[in-house]
């Protein structure tokens, strides 16, 4: 399981999906144990799917939790992959600590790398970043489902994938007032020139207009659309200072239609941060003010790809791009 770092990022900073796994450290993988809701959504649906099932973990981090979680749920064998090297000796621990050895294969890699002994019936994963794609979740569920996924396994099991689906929501912005930067335990650092700034809890009321989806990852099917574009309309519900587009993500664990999801970066104690991209000029709303946001979302290749044209009317107000 993984998390990118609170940190903002940089451009001297290795943004692809291997580049964030090197990062990950014990404090990443403890936030992500302690995020109640997180945990306990997984663990329900994880209990739900697994039983006499074989099972592949992807990303299974330092603690192995939903590896662990899947062997506890009954799962006939469990495939845990890591490419973080401190990770796996420590997943390697965790998993003969808690006496599931013989029941529990780690490999040391990346899932969209390693091959299998044998195809599985169930894919578990938290490779979901605050963005919810930009962690490489796409393109290895992809992958996984071409190479890893059992043939019949959908037919026969239903589920073939916990989570069932991620969104990343979008919406324009102001920027946080001075209380909350107070509020938080550490100071908030970024480079110079940098636009993505990574703000954990980041107020709802900072957003000028409802937040809609602008990612939609469906792995029920374990067939994540790699390339999305659209263009969204916001009207302004209150006058204010437009500084960006906030963007949080939400996970439907168990059931990818549901009419809420489980789990989202909004809620309270959610271990993901979320992203303010910034614009270079800040621009007056007036509420009932139209912006259009046109996106496309790029996650087939190495490093997924984000950019978002904002405009007021005619009035070009700028291109974001996620990696900044």
């Amino acid at each position: 399981m993984r998390a990118m770092s609170n940190d903002a990022a940089t451009a001297a900073v290795d943004a692809t999906p291997r580049g964030q796994c090197e990062r990950y450290s014990d404090e990443t993988y403890a936030k992500m144990r302690d995020d109640e809701a997180r945990t306990a959504a997984y663990d329900r649906a994880i209990a739900l799917h697994s039983k006499g099932r074989t099972v592949l973990d992807i990303g299974t981090g330092a603690l192995a939790l939903l590896a662990l979680s899947a062997a506890r749920a009954g799962a006939s064998h469990v495939y845990a992959v890591e490419a973080n090297a401190a990770a796996a000796a420590a997943a390697r621990d965790a998993i003969s600590a808690a006496g599931f050895a013989d029941k529990i294969t780690l490999l040391e890699g990346y899932s969209t790398d390693v091959a299998l002994p044998e195809r599985v019936d169930l894919l578990v994963h938290e490779i979901i970043g605050e963005v919810a794609g930009a962690e490489g979740v796409g393109r290895a569920i992809a992958d996984a489902a071409a190479r890893h996924l059992r043939s019949g396994a959908a037919a026969d099991g239903g589920v073939v994938s916990v989570p069932a689906r991620a969104r990343t929501l979008i919406a324009p912005a102001e920027f946080p007032d001075e209380a909350y930067f107070a509020s938080l335990p550490h100071p908030m650092l970024a480079a110079p020139g940098a636009t993505a700034l990574k703000l954990p809890g980041l107020p709802m009321a900072t957003r000028l207009a409802a937040p809609q989806p602008c990612e939609d990852l469906r792995f029920d099917a374990a067939a994540p659309a790699l390339r999305q574009e659209a263009t969204l309309t916001f009207v302004a519900e209150r006058a204010g200072e437009l500084r960006g587009l906030a963007l949080h993500n939400e996970v439907f664990v168990a059931d990818g239609e549901l009419a809420a999801p489980e789990i989202s970066s909004a809620d309270p104690g959610s271990h993901w941060p979320h992203v303010l991209l910034m614009l270079k000029e800040t621009a007056q709303l007036a509420a009932g003010d139209a912006l259009t946001v046109r996106y496309a979302i790029d996650l087939a290749g190495e490093q997924p790809r984000y950019e978002f044209d904002v405009r007021r009317g005619d009035e070009a107000l700028g291109t974001l791009r996620y990696p900044d």
